[in-house]
C-alpha cells in the first residue's frame, strides 16, 4: 500500500489492523496466478452505502483493463449499496503532474459509470477531495452520508474535522 498511496492518505497501521479486526474494513483482492490489485471497503449494511477506502492495481498491471474489471466485480459484490469514493480535486493540485493524475483518476471512474457529486466541498486529512458515486442520488446529503461512513472509524472530534467542510447538494437549489 505504501507504493500506491501517499503517507497522508494511509490509515496508520494500528488503526487499519483494528478496523479489519472489528470488520469495519473488508479487503478484496484481484488475482490471476499472482496478485493484480486490491480494494479496502467499508460497507454499512443498514445505510445502503459502501465507501471505497482504497482501490489499487499493481503498477505492472495498470492500463490493461484490470482496474475496470475489478471495479465491475466490486459493484457486483455490493449490489445493495451505492459505492462512494473520494478523489483528489484536480483544480487545487500542487503541480501539473498531480493534476494530470487526479484528472485521469476521475475519467477512469466516470468510464465505470461513477459521477462526481456536484456541490460537495470535502477536506479529508488536509486534502481537498471530490466525492464520486455509482448511484444517482436525488438528494445526496454528503454530510450525513460521509458522517455515517466514517463514524465507525473515527472519534467524534476527528470526525467533525473531516466532515465540517461538506456542503450538501440539493439539485433543485442548484439549478
Amino acid at each position: 500500500m505504501k507504493r500506491d498511496f501517499p503517507f497522508l492518505e494511509r490509515w496508520p497501521y494500528f488503526m487499519a489492523k483494528r478496523f479489519y479486526k472489528n470488520k469495519i474494513f473488508n479487503g478484496l483482492f484481484l488475482a490471476e496466478n499472482s496478485d493484480i490489485g486490491y480494494a479496502v471497503i467499508s460497507a454499512l449494511e443498514d445505510s445502503g452505502y459502501a465507501l471505497i477506502n482504497y482501490f489499487a492495481i499493481l503498477p505492472e498491471y495498470r492500463s490493461k483493463g484490470y482496474g475496470s474489471e475489478f471495479l465491475k466485480l466490486l459493484i457486483n459484490h455490493y449490489p445493495n449499496h451505492a459505492l462512494v469514493l473520494e478523489v483528489e480535486n484536480p483544480s487545487v493540485a500542487k503541480n501539473a503532474r498531480l493534476r494530470d493524475i487526479a484528472e485521469k483518476r476521475i475519467i477512469f471512474y466516470k468510464n465505470a459509470e461513477f459521477h462526481v457529486v456536484p456541490g460537495i466541498k470535502l477536506k479529508l486529512f488536509g486534502t481537498d477531495m471530490l466525492i464520486m458515486t455509482n448511484a444517482e442520488i436525488e438528494h445526496f446529503d454528503a454530510r450525513k452520508i460521509m458522517h455515517s461512513l466514517y463514524q465507525p472509524m473515527l472519534k467524534s472530534d476527528l470526525l467533525r474535522q473531516i466532515v465540517v467542510n461538506v456542503t450538501p447538494y440539493h439539485p433543485a437549489a442548484n439549478q
